[in-house]
């Protein structure tokens, strides 16, 4: 297996990526601000406010053409939709461009453009395609679906769906108030929570699209999800740091403390192998390395861990504020959780990289 470079040495540079991180942190910074992220979820007006305005920043178009703007770029707007625990539904939009861009379909570019400004927002049903035995399937007969789906994100604030099929394997585009669709809301770890989709005689555009099409889509939104996980990690390390400089026990700072310091100073490592992880894993798929779903396994096995550790470690050192469900301590930690358990999470990642070293199993 080796690593490749990137085709377009002249694509997206490290001062510009920087920029791009920059420009994120202060739009969510000035619509969804990390510290009021508990308060403006139960406000419809604030979420309301949040895709037109990542529209107008261009950032519903992520996905759509990877030689301008690639993998790498993605995973560095999801940490920031992470680190200010924000719910926006960018994961269905780069899952829409990455499936809508090469069809000729009237309906299809339509969608898209409305999506690019901030007028359509898609939540992605991956099914069979999910690497979740739980997460349900759908099966196309004629132009109407059947089927129930499990762990849709952002379902509720959506206008349409884009769902995985497997028989025969396509996209199927169906609108969120099309007859025979109902959604329950599933609360758990994820907040807001996932969604639990019933599709019965459900009208929708079916779009052919190859099964290795399909998979790389579901990966890709499983390096966005940890990508997000990771986001949240380190906010969530920012907060235990500077709690740690100001919160006195036994008459001195805790920050003082020799144990308090270790699991910090390990914490910050997880955080940076974590993350370059991630980019090594997104620097092979725009480099179009053929082997790069292997990378970006090997990415999750050794995030997941990381970071789920990182979370664990972190609460402790907030202590009661891990706990407080009016601080956004908590938040993060649920995010974590809930992202990196997606998608068959770490067990499904080192299968894969087994399956590569050793063979499938016989």
């Amino acid at each position: 297996m080796n690593s490749t470079e990137p085709q377009n040495p002249e694509g997206v540079s490290d001062s510009e990526r920087d920029l791009l991180r920059q420009s994120v942190r202060d739009l969510l910074a000035s619509i969804w601000p990390a510290d009021k992220a508990v308060e403006n979820c139960a406000d419809a007006q604030a979420i309301a406010k949040l895709w037109p305005a990542m529209a107008r920043q261009g950032l519903a178009t992520l996905g759509c053409d990877s030689a301008e703007v690639g993998l790498r770029e993605t995973l560095v707007v999801f940490e920031e939709l992470g680190r200010a625990s924000c719910p926006a539904p960018l994961l269905g939009a780069v899952a829409g461009n990455l499936a809508l861009a090469t069809q000729t379909s009237n309906a299809a570019r339509a969608l898209l453009e409305d999506l690019h400004q901030g007028n359509a927002s898609i939540a992605l049903g991956l099914g069979a395609f999910d690497g979740d035995p739980a997460a349900g399937g759908v099966t196309v007969h004629g132009d109407v679906l059947q089927g129930q789906l499990s762990f849709v994100e952002g379902a509720q604030a959506a206008t349409h769906l884009l769902i995985c099929t497997d028989m025969p394997a396509g996209v199927a585009v169906v609108a969120a108030d099309a007859r025979g669709l109902t959604m329950q809301a599933t609360p758990g770890l994820a907040v807001p929570p996932f969604y639990e989709i019933t599709l019965d005689d459900v009208p929708a555009l079916r779009l052919d699209l190859a099964p290795d099409a399909l998979a790389e889509i579901a990966v890709v939104a499983r390096l966005a999800c940890a990508g997000r996980a990771l986001g949240a990690a380190q906010r969530a390390f920012d907060l235990a740091a500077d709690h740690a400089k100001v919160r006195k026990q036994f008459g001195q700072l805790i920050g003082q403390f020799q144990a308090v310091q270790h699991k910090l100073a390990n914490c910050l490592i997880s955080l940076d192998g974590a993350r370059l992880a991630l980019e090594a894993a997104a620097v092979e798929r725009d480099a179009d390395n053929p082997q790069w779903r292997v990378f970006a396994a090997a990415a999750v096995a050794f995030a997941s861990p990381a970071l789920r550790t990182v979370s664990i470690e972190t609460h402790r050192a907030l202590g009661a504020i891990g706990y407080a469900e009016e601080h956004e301590a908590p938040r993060h930690f649920r995010r974590v959780h809930a992202d990196l358990a997606r998608f068959g999470g770490m067990a499904r990642a080192r299968a894969e990289l087994a399956d590569v070293l050793l063979g499938p199993v016989q």
